[in-house]
């Protein structure tokens, strides 16, 4: 079931509207139930691979918090981590290492044979994997106590808002949450309509208009010069910014009406001075469960520095390695891996390498030198190939002496694919959604909108729900990117 799809905008609010009237014993059991149905909305069978994830982790916290001996409390983790990774290894990578594979025997003239599985990724998978191992690894940590009850885990993984693109959230935060006796609350429900406007609009406004410029360019990169190279790579830069922070914000939402908080998953991401501050600001929940589950248990930083920069390194790899089975996502990952190793050796995050200019306008270069980094490293994630990226990267500055040109311009861009004029309303996007990101700085656009007067709110979100029924792609609405990891 789509966040922009006519069903969910029935879902919620009948989920809601029961959710409040059933007594509060039944409540999460019900909660449960829209879950599951949620996620077979999809694919019914699939929830039978969710539901034994569910278990392997359930019984493998309480044989951890029931064991006295070490070893036997290790032996657990090890047996239920080994199922976690071995089920998403089996759908979502197993033909990537054996394609790899070939290809690497190939060099050595040896020929393996041609097979493939060809199995269904279910939906989500690598959000509830992760939920999932965290619940365990905070129990085997002691941070938390595992919860007696079957169904009680299963809500915690299967709780419909982020259960097929996060974020990902700790059993301390949320599992709590999902059991307390509360009333609805208008503030909430006010709170999370507001919240679904500026979800609605990043997806269906922004994400859906730019999608088609940019696959129009990427799809057959050598057709383009430099100069629609650059602008595909910023429309998708701002494309999937909107596309993931957008089903967060739906997210936050659907469970805010519900009286429940979820973590904020995005921070004004691109207003960052360092790709090592990008991280603290883009896909929150991922990062974190990097950092304490391995960047820390390898050492951290607290280490050499060759051993920190293998850390980071390594740590990154991951990252890639969890957005898809391509090495495009890989060398994606190693990219920013590289930029923050490079930063962490050299001890000076991109804005204060810019000793030479005013104080004031350090900030400002560095925010910009760290977007060009992660628009470089952002073509590799988009490119259909690892060949494709390289041409890519190696062409966006092709024909700059011409951009001054407005002949030049106008050709170019009327070429893109949609049309001069979606091209502007692509830019006027673009520079809304950065407008509104440097009005909230530190905060979320909705926490900064709550702070200005009433008729100052009011005309911000006439004008959001005026773009979403004017501008929005409603007729092919697109899925969500992330639902593919």
């Amino acid at each position: 079931m789509l966040f922009n799809s006519l069903t969910y905008l029935i879902f919620l609010p009948a989920t809601a509207i029961i959710y409040f009237s059933l007594p509060c014993r039944l409540r999460w059991m019900f909660l449960l139930a829209a879950s599951w149905i949620f996620y077979m909305a999809w694919r019914p069978e699939l929830i039978i691979l969710l539901l034994f994830t569910t278990f392997a982790n359930y019984l493998a916290a309480i044989l951890i918090n029931a064991s006295k001996e070490e070893k036997s409390r290790k032996l657990a983790l090890a047996a239920c981590m080994i199922v976690n990774f071995s089920l998403l290894f089996a759908f979502k990578y197993l033909d990537f290492f054996l394609s790899s594979a070939r290809a690497l025997f190939a060099l050595a003239g040896i020929t393996l044979p041609a097979r493939e599985f060809s199995l269904v990724l279910p939906m989500g998978i690598s959000f509830y994997t992760f939920q999932a191992a965290s619940y365990t690894l905070d129990v085997y940590f002691r941070r938390i106590k595992p919860e007696p009850n079957f169904f009680k885990v299963s809500l915690f993984l299967t709780f419909f808002p982020q259960l097929v693109a996060g974020p990902i959230e700790r059993a301390e935060n949320l599992l709590g949450q999902l059991f307390i006796d509360s009333k609805p609350q208008a503030s909430n429900i006010a709170a999370g309509i507001k919240l679904l406007l500026i979800g609605y609009f990043k997806k269906a406004v922004v994400a859906d208009r730019l999608s088609a410029a940019v696959a129009a360019v990427y799809a057959s990169p050598r057709n383009f010069g430099g100069l629609s190279l650059s602008v595909a790579t910023i429309f998708f830069a701002f494309q999937i910014y909107c596309d993931f922070s957008g089903y967060s914000d739906i997210a936050l939402a659907s469970a805010k009406i519900l009286n429940i908080d979820l973590m904020q998953n995005f921070r004004q991401p691109y207003l960052s001075s360092s790709v090592k501050e990008f991280w603290r600001r883009w896909h929150i929940s991922l990062s974190e469960w990097l950092k304490d589950y391995l960047y820390i248990p390898m050492g951290g930083g607290r280490t050499s520095k060759l051993k920190r920069v293998r850390n980071v390194m390594l740590t990154f790899a991951a990252s890639g390695l969890w957005h898809g089975a391509n090495w495009t996502y890989v060398v994606w990952g190693l990219m920013h891996g590289a930029f923050q190793a490079a930063g962490d050796l050299l001890g000076k995050p991109c804005g204060a390498a810019f000793e030479f200019a005013p104080k004031r306008f350090r900030a400002i270069l560095g925010t910009i030198s760290t977007f060009c980094l992660t628009c470089l490293a952002w073509v590799f994630f988009r490119a259909a190939s690892l060949k494709d990226a390289c041409y890519i990267a190696s062409h966006l500055t092709d024909d700059f002496r011409l951009w001054g040109s407005a002949v030049h311009v106008y050709q170019t861009l009327s070429g893109m694919g949609p049309g001069f004029l979606e091209i502007l309303i692509n830019f006027g996007l673009v520079a809304f959604v950065a407008a509104l990101d440097i009005f909230a700085g530190d905060e979320s656009v909705f926490q900064k909108a709550q702070k200005l007067p009433a008729a100052a709110q009011a005309a911000l979100y006439f004008i959001i729900s005026l773009g979403i029924i004017s501008l929005g792609v409603f007729y092919n609405a697109g899925q969500f990117i992330y639902f593919q990891f």
